[in-house]
């Protein structure tokens, strides 16, 4: 534990030492690089970590850290992929954040303990569930600015905006309802009654239908957009249902398919966590006709725009399932930050992103290797030594953070090209060094 401590401290002395010398001399603006149309990036909210981790749906593979505030857990993105909208539910805020830099560049106040989001297809509006407010809040793009605030019912959760940007529809898991709201009024036109903890909700295109999962169950209710006429199906077996716990869901852009994240619970005196898994659903037969398995705790679930990948957030399992839609099967996982939901639309397009700098993404790291030592050592110890470090490691990530920030918008060209491949082999001697921690 004592050498633990002592590396820690050491190592973040010389990562401020390094910094400053840096900061001091240069200072040039990095630049952005432009983003082919066909690649998209998934943005996937770590509550516990308290950032995004960037996944490239081209490689599977994370390329940028984003920080935001407190416990991120929704996240939706604007159809021309230029900002990010982040629900912190522990500081009652939505982050906005500029796909092109990776920056939080504003937040707004929205109710209390938000959650659920989403984004008009204009890109205008987005539509905010406050889950102890009992409220939607109407953000403003243009302002940024919370404008107007919905009652709806007790406990909402999930948010999803119909194809034409008319109507919102929001599952409220605490009254067993769902709130429809007609965007023009900005007046809820209706609370449809739909069973028990409705948790996630979303919109089939062109079908009048809209789909909503329930909690601590093994039901999906499918709710007539013209009727409001109610159906409930299963998605497990007789002998899983009983674990199964429906949240996110997403829709294929066909509107041929929908898909269920099984979050399943711990059965007491039984077993630990167990595997979870994503149900498909048949929108024509209201079928279930494949059921995939994910590694535990299965949250957040969002599609690529052509419908071919499945990205599902595993809140604890700290990954990310990649799953091809053609087989129904996982191609691979990705791991991430602490406890990933990411409820809402995660996946879009950036017209341009932050240029790979090596100097930075190695100071990123450095930080995220801190984050993670500090981590098992407040694991290992309790009392005022683990208060202590919680309150060291809070102070220099916020100092890591901004130092990290500077370097970024000011190193030159010529030093990025000396100094890179020093870099780039001191990073990977630091990375053996951790493993071993």
């Amino acid at each position: 534990m004592k050498r633990g401590i002592k590396l820690y401290l050491l190592f973040l002395a010389s990562i401020i030492f390094l910094s400053l010398l840096l900061i001091f001399a240069y200072n040039e603006l990095t630049s952005t690089t432009p983003v082919d149309s066909h690649t998209e990036y998934a943005y996937v909210p770590n509550g516990k970590s308290d950032n995004l981790s960037v996944i490239n749906t081209n490689t599977d593979e994370i390329e940028y850290h984003i920080d935001v505030g407190d416990d991120p857990e929704g996240v939706a993105i604007t159809s021309d992929g230029k900002k990010v909208y982040v629900t912190n539910s522990n500081l009652d805020i939505v982050s906005v954040i500029d796909t092109a830099t990776n920056n939080v560049v504003s937040t707004m106040r929205v109710g209390d303990n938000p959650i659920g989001i989403a984004v008009s297809s204009d890109g205008e509006t987005v539509y905010v569930a406050n889950y102890h407010s009992d409220s939607i809040s109407i953000i403003d793009t243009a302002t940024n600015e919370a404008k107007y605030h919905l009652n709806v019912e007790t406990n909402p959760m999930g948010v999803a905006i119909n194809k034409n940007g008319t109507k919102v529809y929001v599952a409220n898991l605490g009254s067993g309802t769902v709130s429809v709201i007609d965007t023009n009024a900005r007046s809820v036109l209706k609370h449809v009654n739909v069973g028990p903890n409705p948790y996630g909700v979303a919109v089939v295109p062109d079908k009048n239908k809209v789909y909503v999962t329930h909690a601590n169950s093994d039901k999906v209710s499918i709710v007539d957009t013209v009727t409001y006429n109610v159906t409930m199906i299963n998605t497990g077996t007789a002998t899983e249902s009983l674990d199964l716990s429906p949240s996110g869901i997403a829709v294929s852009p066909d509107g041929s398919r929908v898909y269920v994240a099984n979050h399943r619970k711990v059965i007491r005196g039984v077993s630990d966590t167990p595997s979870g898994t994503i149900s498909v659903i048949n929108t024509t037969t209201n079928n279930v006709i494949a059921n995939i398995t994910v590694d535990k705790c299965p949250c957040g679930i969002s599609i690529n725009k052509n419908g071919t990948k499945i990205y599902v957030a595993n809140s604890e399992s700290n990954t990310v399932s990649v799953i091809d839609a053609a087989s129904n099967t996982e191609i691979t996982n990705v791991p991430v930050g602490n406890m990933p939901s990411a409820l809402g639309q995660f996946i879009g397009s950036p017209p341009e992103v932050p240029e790979h700098n090596a100097i930075r993404e190695f100071i990123s790291s450095i930080i995220e290797s801190i984050h993670r030592i500090y981590n098992r050592i407040n694991e290992a110890i309790n009392g005022i030594q683990g208060y202590i470090l919680g309150i060291l490691t809070f102070f220099s990530r916020k100092i890591l953070s901004f130092f990290d920030k500077v370097l970024s918008d000011s190193i030159s060209n010529s030093l990025k090209e000396r100094l890179e491949p020093i870099f780039g082999r001191t990073f990977e001697r630091v990375k053996k060094i951790f493993k071993k921690e």
